[in-house]
């Protein structure tokens, strides 16, 4: 077997993260310093094996200072060099050449299914004699991270290495792929045996039980289903159609639509087991009422009913062994609104969203925004739909107070990403541009930051003031987009428009009519603009076969220019934006950055080069 795939991980009691721990489980001693046979002869021990599982999933996509929304039309990294261009680019190859994030990582991934392995035998032989209600739970739990994490793998790979035992060091290094379908069967199997052993299991936001696992069901499903995966679909892709080993990257049998019926299913199962959050709206919720509906989303974490799972920062903290938090450094969703928030406030600008997402929110009445209106291109951030305000930080957006240094650069605490002239000719670059006066390295090519997951609550000055924003990794509304979707792949229009006017009411949008092609594109965007920055668009735009439409285009920036009106006066140390003082031009304009270009081989990852070679057995991806 390979030395990569069953690497032995050091196993520690990180029990901070879950309320519910007894104060003395702190004071276990660190699992690498205990023999196997004692873990699971002790109830402690085996509880904190189990916890430890969950560290492969680190923060999801507030993990880093890169989103996956960064490798789609939806996003830029703002920095070079770090292999964002692998996906935009298509460079990623089985040497390398791309960013590999850790919660879909086959190298990651695969230590942490082997302790699933471990922890499935020694809790079905039990050997300590522990109480039924007690291995179910833990038995429960590691069913599911299994399922999760060849979930993740499978969104990526298609169909991977499917190890069910706790294969040793020295395991022959003979363990080919298995096909999709197998993989598939595999995922659902261990997740039909989570909801059935975690039946009785108290609801937790941060650890699985009954509704955790219907919730991923649904997502593994949905995925599956989609036509990335459907033979008669897929045959457009040319890396896919010259494939010889199909069977590896998608169903060669069986009927798409009754995959979607499977995905319908799953997904009705978990709306009808728990209910989302104000979902009963009758009618557009009021402007006001919708951008705090969605903000109340994301800023209250698991407070919020719509939050099914992910990690909790108050219980949690910000380090764990796979992010290690110290001085300030690598700790994960702490950092988020430090790693993506505007330059003018001493912030990164890590990943910020690009005009092909703006463009995206509708007005908000419901029609679509378009730069050749000339009233919409003459004033493009007004009236547009209550979540584009939740979600995106643009030019004269209110935010947070400035930072003492910054005060005499902006005294509003506005968002500045527009250039000013005065009628002296002297000219003023925004303070949050990348002509800026704060650190202009850090300033954003588009003209955007991203408002969403960063607490408007916290002050900018990091890294004393460390924000509880929590990451969610499957929500409600995940699982409704996704019963909308199968309801329109099997042709249940009303069906699917109620459920998608739910929340569309609650954002504030008018109820959708359309029917056909529309309605599936009306229900893409929505999907689209709801999960931003939430490991959604990447998959998404696979499994739709969305890869030219994604970044066959350039990054715009809106250039912003303000001219001060004539008879006017306009002290330089007190710009803003303001429509009585200046007329302002909107031109969305191609950014030489990243030479955006899809390439077919990126619907599925590469399998490392050297995994191969030590075991020749695998079967490399189409198109490497």
């Amino acid at each position: 077997m390979k030395k990569v795939l069953l690497k032995i991980l050091p196993l520690f009691a990180l029990g901070i993260f879950l309320t519910s721990c007894n104060d003395d489980f702190l004071n276990t001693t660190p699992l690498d310093q205990v023999s196997s046979s004692s873990i699971w002869s002790s109830e402690k021990l085996a509880e904190a094996a189990v916890l430890d599982l969950y560290q492969g999933t680190w923060a999801g996509t507030l993990t880093r200072e890169e989103t996956t929304d960064a490798f789609t039309d939806q996003a830029v990294f703002t920095h070079p060099g770090r292999g964002v261009d692998g996906y935009t680019e298509g460079k990623m190859n089985p040497s390398g050449g791309f960013m590999d994030m850790q919660w879909f990582s086959w190298n990651d991934i695969y230590p942490f299914i082997r302790s699933c392995n471990i922890a499935i035998k020694e809790l079905t032989v039990n050997e300590a004699g522990f109480s039924e209600d007690f291995v179910n739970k833990l038995l429960g739990e590691a069913y599911f991270m299994r399922g999760y994490y060849y979930t993740q793998l499978m969104r990526q790979f298609g169909g991977v290495v499917l190890t069910t035992e706790p294969l040793t060091l020295d395991s022959e290094a003979n363990n080919p792929r298995a096909t999709f379908e197998a993989t598939m069967d595999q995922i659902i199997s261990d997740l039909d045996r989570s909801i059935v052993l975690l039946e009785n299991v108290a609801p937790s936001k941060a650890t699985a039980h009954k509704i955790t696992a219907l919730a991923m069901k649904s997502r593994a499903l949905t995925h599956a289903a989609s036509d990335l995966y459907e033979p008669s679909k897929a045959s457009s892709v040319s890396t896919i159609a010259s494939y010889g080993n199909k069977e590896l990257i998608g169903y060669t049998s069986g009927s798409q639509a009754a995959r979607w019926e499977a995905a319908r299913a799953a997904s009705k199962a978990l709306l009808d087991a728990t209910d989302g959050y104000k979902l009963d709206y009758a009618a557009p919720a009021p402007f006001e009422e919708a951008k705090q509906n969605y903000e109340d989303i994301w800023l209250d974490g698991d407070l919020n009913q719509d939050f099914i799972w992910g990690r909790l920062i108050e219980g949690f903290g910000y380090g764990s062994r796979t992010y290690p938090g110290g001085d300030g450094w690598s700790q994960g969703p702490g950092m988020v609104a430090l790693y993506h928030g505007p330059n003018g406030y001493h912030e990164w600008a890590g990943t910020t969203p690009t005009e092909a997402l703006v463009k995206k929110y509708d007005r908000a009445d419901g029609t679509k925004f378009d730069w050749d209106n000339p009233d919409h291109a003459a004033d493009p951030y007004s009236n547009r739909e209550a979540r584009f305000y939740s979600t995106i930080l643009y030019d004269g957006a209110p935010w947070k107070q400035r930072t003492d240094d910054v005060v005499r650069y902006d005294k509003f605490n506005e968002i500045q990403t527009g250039y000013y002239t005065l009628s002296d000719g002297t000219i003023i670059n925004g303070v949050d541009t990348r002509q800026g006066p704060i650190e202009d390295w850090n300033g954003a090519r588009t003209g955007y930051y991203f408002r969403k997951f960063a607490d408007p609550r916290t002050p900018a000055s990091w890294p004393n003031d460390l924000q509880k924003v929590d990451a969610p990794y499957i929500r409600y509304t995940e699982i409704l987009l996704n019963y909308v979707e199968a309801n329109i792949n099997l042709g249940n229009e009303m069906e699917a428009k109620d459920w998608l006017n739910k929340l569309r009411f609650r954002n504030g949008l008018p109820a959708v009519t359309a029917s056909g092609a529309e309605l599936l594109e009306i229900y893409k965007r929505e999907r689209d603009k709801e999960l931003v920055n939430e490991d959604a668009r990447l998959f998404d735009m696979k499994r739709w076969l969305e890869g030219p439409m994604s970044l066959n285009q350039q990054v715009q920036q809106v250039l912003i220019q303000a001219t001060q009106k004539p008879g006017t006066t306009v002290a330089a140390e007190d710009y803003r934006r303001d429509t009585d003082l200046f007329d302002y031009t909107y031109k969305p304009t191609d950014i030489v950055f990243e030479n955006r270009i899809w390439q077919d081989h990126v619907y599925f990852m590469p399998i490392n080069q050297s995994e191969i070679d030590r075991d020749p057995s695998l079967i490399q991806n189409p198109g490497y």
